[in-house]
């Protein structure tokens, strides 16, 4: 099978990351992106995150010309950005594209409809999928289908965050001192509150913290109402964090220092961090997803999910830390079905598959 590819200039990690996944499943000489991504290429390319494609890149012409002889056997538009539409629209008016799947990374949970419609997508990708509809009840589904009509139904499908071979090499092999870590942007109040709580437990070793970005304002800081009224007052200034970002080595390192490792949401549910902890060895404690996760973490099998107020966070972190035998089997199981079910290229698999049931 031989795949168009349409890209934006911007780092994406699903469309990263699927991109890694199609590599190692087809090959990269059958996986053609465009624009060339120089993430994906040459001496700009990130070994440390992807499985590297063909070193070169085909131009527009040279697509177009595989495009009429009928050569490619899909068209995956790997997000809704504009850039990843103005590629499309480039190729589309030369050519009959294949049939055409649209991925959607962003962090909301909203379906664009719209944009499926406008491509003639086939299937609809989408990271932060919530939860089936059966399972929420038949009034709530009846609700959805007579809201986006029944022509999308068994189109649509979840496609969370996965981790990639140069992941699962794992985190060094260190003394594990640290009772539980965690490091992220502080893109959601409810990380705030979780620093906060482990922080304030005398008797856990907590390392990590929140960091912003030089566009973050200082309301990203506020965990109540009257924080965020009082920054906005003063004009919302730039936001002031001790933490900065964390390299990957740093990161693994202290992953691997770590006897717990926690995963809070950010802009949507799925962070990268959900699954780098599970490849680093370290049992994972996260919220309880409200997404569609196929093939998820089981609770008290592969992770611990505390309750959605945090109640209950600095019980699992004693809990485990003061069970090693329990955190090194949690953190074998989580593993293996990470290796089964999770990594880039068994996504890509997955959507794959997906495509030639509903194609």
């Amino acid at each position: 099978m031989k795949v168009l590819y349409l890209t934006d200039s911007e780092p994406d990690y699903l469309a990263d990351q699927i991109y890694d996944g199609l590599c190692a499943v087809l090959g990269g000489e059958n996986v053609f992106d465009f624009p060339r991504k120089a993430a994906y290429h040459g001496p700009h390319a990130r070994p440390s995150s992807l499985v590297l494609g063909r070193e070169g890149g085909e131009a527009q012409d040279a697509l177009v010309e595989r495009l009429r002889a009928g050569q490619l056997d899909l068209a995956l538009l790997s997000s809704p950005r504009r850039g990843v539409q103005a590629a499309f629209r480039a190729l589309a008016d030369q050519a009959r594209l294949p049939p055409i799947v649209l991925l959607d990374g962003e962090d909301d949970t909203q379906l664009r409809l719209d944009l499926l419609r406008a491509v003639g997508a086939g299937v609809y990708f989408k990271r932060e999928y919530r939860k089936r509809p059966g399972e929420l009840g038949g009034a709530w589904f009846r609700g959805l289908r007579s809201m986006y009509g029944e022509e999308f139904e068994g189109r649509i499908f979840p496609l969370p965050f996965s981790v990639s071979a140069a992941a699962l090499s794992g985190a060094p092999s260190l003394t594990r001192d640290i009772d539980v870590s965690f490091v992220g942007r502080a893109s959601h109040r409810k990380r705030l509150a979780a620093v906060r709580l482990l922080r304030d437990a005398p008797d856990i070793r907590f390392e990590g913290g929140v960091y912003v970005e030089p566009t973050d304002r200082r309301s990203r800081l506020a965990e109540s109402w009257f924080d965020i009224m009082a920054a906005k007052l003063l004009g919302d200034p730039p936001a002031r964090g001790s933490l900065s970002r964390m390299g990957m080595e740093a990161y693994r390192s202290l992953l691997g220092r770590s006897k717990t490792a926690l995963s809070i949401r950010g802009g949507g549910f799925d962070t990268v961090r959900y699954w780098e902890v599970v490849a680093a060895k370290t049992p994972l404690i996260s919220e309880a997803p409200d997404i569609d996760i196929p093939h998820n973490f089981e609770h008290g099998v592969h992770a611990v999910f505390c309750r959605p107020d945090l109640s209950d966070l600095t019980y699992w972190v004693r809990r485990l830390r003061d069970d090693e035998a329990e955190r090194q089997r949690m953190a074998e199981a989580a593993y293996s079905h990470l290796l089964a079910y999770h990594t880039t290229a068994r996504r890509a698999a997955y959507l794959l598959e997906l495509c030639a049931q509903v194609l």
